[in-house]
């Protein structure tokens, strides 16, 4: 179809395309209707760079029927792979890249070529997508057919790369958006946020397992180890503990220096159920310490000790600091209560420290540390062992 047009393509990807939920569904619309269109694609590869704690980039993979994601941890850059890639090269500022792979004399200059020609491919180009703010981003296209593409099809096919930059580029804002919110904020307050909760006193009253944990003697450790080795100590110390909150569907609200505040609403849960969610949490948490502290000693680094006070109670979660900056967070007695029950390990010998009502809720039996009077809070509150 030496005459084909890449105009229905570009009209369903602004007026159609672009409301799809992922980039994967966006990838593989475009795909299949260019060839439809008349490209004839075998093999199609998006590499987009992002800004993720977690990975530097995606890449989206099309072969033919489905999409596939990748993700690019950080450091991949420096990997032999990515340098013998032609992406790293469309990154450093070369525009398009074409080896005609049926061409005996084809120069087979990257490891992928001559993988593509053991699968059949005639031909491969590479071209640059650009966003915006001047990150190159690459999209390559494969074929098997005789004669690989002609030049009316790459010159069809680039009409394409400047809406699809703008559609793709919109994707990465929206996952920066949640992305910063989720690891900043946590994933329920990252979505209240999302969801227009944005103006300071926003809240409600929520019932919630109350999670509060504390390094121990973290200003010994702080002068021995200096700023930069406390500070690995401090992250190994967060996932075991805050990592623990997680995995258990906890939300991680803040971290106070060298302590963490979290919380397990219980709306639209049993309550009982979320009280265990939460103690398994814990006994997660000091598995994972204890890992951690093994891995620590081998390494020739000092371990380190924790708390944790677990309590359930109501509290006012809510958009709570100045008008210029906010933060999601709970405020209210029970969480002052939770916090006073953590400063309790240490007098009690334990690394986990329950409340009365969370003893009480959970219809297991829990060996009682005493009674003992808490700062700010009126009576002396029973609190127990984990069962």
């Amino acid at each position: 179809m030496a005459d084909w047009s890449i105009a229905p393509v570009i009209d369903w990807l602004m007026h159609k395309g672009r409301h799809l939920p992922t980039r994967e569904a966006v990838v593989g619309g475009i795909c299949e209707r260019v060839r439809a269109a008349g490209m004839p694609i075998d093999r199609v590869a998006f590499f987009l760079w992002t800004l993720h704690p977690q990975y530097a980039g995606v890449a989206l993979f099309w072969d033919g029927e489905k999409v596939a994601l990748n993700h690019g941890v950080h450091g991949f850059q420096a990997t032999d792979v990515y340098r013998n890639s032609p992406a790293a090269r469309i990154a450093e500022g070369e525009r398009v890249i074409r080896r005609r792979l049926e061409d005996a004399a084809c120069a087979l200059d990257f490891p992928v070529l001559q993988e593509l020609r053991e699968q059949g491919m005639t031909d491969y180009v590479m071209a640059e997508v650009v966003f915006s703010d001047g990150v190159r981003n690459s999209v390559s296209l494969t074929t098997r057919q005789p004669g690989g593409f002609s030049e009316h099809d790459i010159a069809e096919t680039q009409r394409l790369l400047h809406p699809f930059a703008l559609i793709m580029e919109n994707f990465n804002n929206r996952d920066l958006a949640r992305t910063l919110l989720e690891t900043y904020l946590g994933r329920i307050s990252g979505a209240k946020v999302l969801d227009g909760q944005i103006k300071r006193g926003d809240g409600q009253s929520i019932d919630a397992v109350i999670w509060f944990s504390d390094l121990r003697e973290s200003t010994p450790l702080s002068a021995a180890l200096g700023e930069q080795r406390f500070l690995e100590l401090l992250n190994d110390y967060f996932v075991a503990t805050a990592g623990a909150v997680l995995e258990h569907g906890g939300e991680v609200l803040r971290f106070i220096g060298d302590a963490s505040l979290a919380v397990f609403p219980t709306a639209g849960e049993a309550t009982r159920a979320v009280c265990a969610r939460a103690v398994e949490a814990a006994r997660a948490a000091r598995s994972r310490v204890q890992a951690t502290n093994d891995a620590r000693r081998a390494a020739g680094l000092p371990a380190f000790a924790c708390g944790v006070g677990l309590h359930l109670g109501r509290v006012h979660y809510g958009n709570i600091g100045t008008p210029e900056r906010l933060e999601f967070s709970v405020i209210g007695v029970a969480a002052n209560k939770a916090a006073r029950i953590e400063a309790l390990c240490k007098e009690t010998g334990q690394d986990v420290v329950l409340s009365s009502t969370m003893a009480s809720e959970l219809g297991a039996p829990c060996r009682s540390l005493g009674k003992f009077a808490l700062r700010g809070v009126g009576e002396a509150e029973e609190v127990f062992a984990l069962p």
